[in-house]
C-alpha cells in the first residue's frame, strides 16, 4: 500500500506504465469537479468511478482485494479510515469473483488503518487486502472519493 498526498503523485508514475494518466484524471476530475459516475479513461484498462457516500462503521465494512487491478482511491473532500493488510496474513471469507475482480476476507487483529483526508490517497495493489470507506472516530461526514482502477 503507498498513502500520500497527490502533491507527490508524480514520485508513483514509474510503478506502473498507466499511473500518470491515472493521476492526470483525478487532477483534472478535481478541478472539473465532476459528478459523481463512472468514468472510461482508457478503455478496461484504465477507468474511474467518482463517489459519495456516508463512511459506515469499521464493523459494517469488508476487507476486500482485487486480482486483475490496482485501486487509486484519492479522497476530494471528507475524512474516511481505510483498513490495509498484506494478502499472506488475511483469511478469505469467499471465493474469489472474477466477474467482479473481487474476494473478500474476514477481519484480522494483524490489520493497520490509516486516516485518510482531502487531497490524500491510497494505493492498493492486488496484494494489499483492504477495507476502505471506514468512518473516522465515528464521524458520518459526507465523502466524495475518486476510485481509479488501474489493470495489471
Amino acid at each position: 500500500m503507498v498513502f500520500d498526498t497527490l502533491k507527490n503523485a508524480a514520485q508513483y508514475y514509474s510503478l506502473h506504465e498507466k499511473f500518470e494518466a491515472a493521476f492526470d484524471f483525478i487532477k483534472e476530475a478535481v478541478e472539473k469537479d465532476l459528478a459523481v459516475g463512472k468514468y472510461e479513461i482508457d478503455g478496461k484498462a484504465l477507468y474511474a468511478s467518482v463517489q459519495e457516500y456516508t463512511p459506515k462503521a469499521p464493523s459494517d465494512g469488508k476487507f476486500e482485494a482485487h486480482r486483475n487491478y490496482i485501486d487509486i482511491q484519492y479522497i476530494i473532500s471528507g475524512i474516511e479510515t481505510m483498513g490495509d493488510m498484506d494478502m499472506a496474513k488475511a483469511v478469505p471469507k469467499s471465493e474469489y469473483n472474477p466477474e467482479k475482480d473481487v474476494e473478500f476476507y474476514y477481519d484480522n487483529d494483524k490489520a493497520g488503518y490509516c486516516v485518510v483526508e482531502d487531497g490524500e490517497f491510497c494505493i492498493f495493489f492486488p496484494h494489499d487486502v483492504h477495507k476502505p470507506g471506514l468512518a473516522y472516530q465515528g464521524d458520518k461526514g459526507t465523502v466524495r472519493k475518486i476510485v481509479v482502477k488501474v489493470r495489471v
